[in-house]
Parts: structure tokens; sequence; C-alpha cells
């Protein structure tokens, strides 16, 4: 019996250690942390790296966007930026597998229609019935202001168009007279673009007196229709 009790006594150098299993675990924390810092690094420096290369050529304002080692390459090219070099030197990057090129190119033609739609849209929404003056003279009225400081407002966002400022009159009075103060009322206008900074040549100012009714003189209605600015784009 006592040999039997013996035999199930463990030495304590028999007793198995934690710390190997401690350390391993350890190691394999600090190496996934490595990956994943090394995985976070490589989009960071291959985003750095590519824009400074779009710098070069020309192409800073395009997006780069990173997704793990491909690149993908959108927004407009500027005149004069070569498509193909930009390309190619964006993947002779070390680390980028694929460039998705997702680019347009600048068509200057295409803008101009653009620029040119929207400012003739500009005109098309300022009410010009509200641009009035006193009762005999060329004097503009108070309620004009708000509809000629849209018109300053298109004419400074697309400052590269003119327009015609036609001034018109009924067929009240003597056609000499009428048609001074058609044009003296076309230049009044045009003097309230240029006093708020509107470039002289973007206007032109033209009167044509009673010569092109758009209604019946013979009613009240029909000449206050005829007593009119009328703003055009001048090609």
């Amino acid at each position: 019996m006592q040999n039997a009790a013996s035999s199930l006594e463990f030495h304590e150098s028999e007793t198995p250690s934690i710390w190997p299993w401690v350390i391993a675990c350890i190691a394999i924390i600090l190496l996934a942390v490595s990956v994943r810092s090394d995985l976070t690094h490589i989009p960071r420096s291959l985003s750095r790296t590519a824009h400074v290369v779009a710098q070069e050529a020309g192409a800073s304002n395009i997006d780069i966007s990173i997704d793990g080692r491909d690149l993908s390459v959108t927004g407009e090219l500027k005149p004069g930026v070569n498509r193909d070099a930009l390309v190619s030197s964006l993947s002779s990057i070390d680390g980028v597998r694929v460039v998705i090129d997702d680019m347009t190119e600048f068509d200057p033609q295409k803008q101009a229609q653009i620029e040119l739609l929207g400012f003739k849209e500009g005109l098309a929404s300022i009410d010009y019935s509200e641009v009035s003056f006193e009762r005999g003279s060329a004097s503009l009225s108070s309620q004009s202001t708000p509809a000629l400081m849209q018109l300053v407002q298109v004419l400074r966002t697309y400052p590269q168009f003119r327009i015609r400022i036609s001034g018109h009159t009924d067929n009240t009075g003597r056609a000499e007279v009428n048609l001074r103060i058609s044009r003296q009322r076309a230049s009044a206008v045009a003097d309230f673009l240029i006093d708020n900074n509107i470039n002289p040549n973007q206007v032109i100012a033209q009167g044509y007196g009673a010569t092109r009714p758009i209604a019946d003189n013979s009613t009240e209605n029909g000449r206050a229709a005829n007593r009119r600015i009328e703003i055009s784009y001048v090609n």
C-alpha cells in the first residue's frame, strides 16, 4: 500500500508550465498588430505617392481612391494633361496592382455650350416687366432695382457673354421723341449695370421707339405693354 501511494506523487519539476503558452499568445497578438499596421500603411503610402504623381502631371484636381493595392482614378482632366502618361506613371508606382481609369477629359466646346445655356436661362428667369421709369422720363423707378440686381448677378456669373438692352415705347407723341426716350431708357439700364461693376463691354444699349410693338397701341393695356425694356443675348 505504501508503494502505491508514493506512485501518485508528482515532483515539482514535472508540473506543466503556463509561460510558453503566454509567450506564444503575446507573439501572435504582436504579429496581428504588425500585419494590421502594415495593411493600413500600404494604402496611405500609395495614396500619398499617387497624389504626388498626379500633381506632377498637372492633374492635381482628380480624385484617387485606394482599395488594397488597386487605384481608382476619377474626375475631369484639365486641358493639356497626357492621360496615357498619367495612367502609366500611376501604374508604375511600387505596390500598385491595378489602375482603374474612370477619368473624363475636358471638352471646351461642351463646356461653352453648358455655360451659354446657363446664361440664357439666367436671363430668362428675370421679370423685366418690373423695370419701369418715371412717367415721360428716362429715370428708373425704385421698383426696378430688384430685377436689375438679378441681371447684375447673372452678368457677374458669366462675364464672357454680352447682352443687348432694347428700349421701346408706345406710339403716343412724335416718333423722334419716342426714339430719343427709348434710347435714353436703354442707356439708363446700361448705366445701372456699369455702376454695379459690370464690364461696359458686356452691354449694348439700343432704342427702337415705337417701331416694334408687341401689343395693340389703341388700348391702354397695349400701350403699357409696348413701353418696355427687353434684354437679349448677343452672339
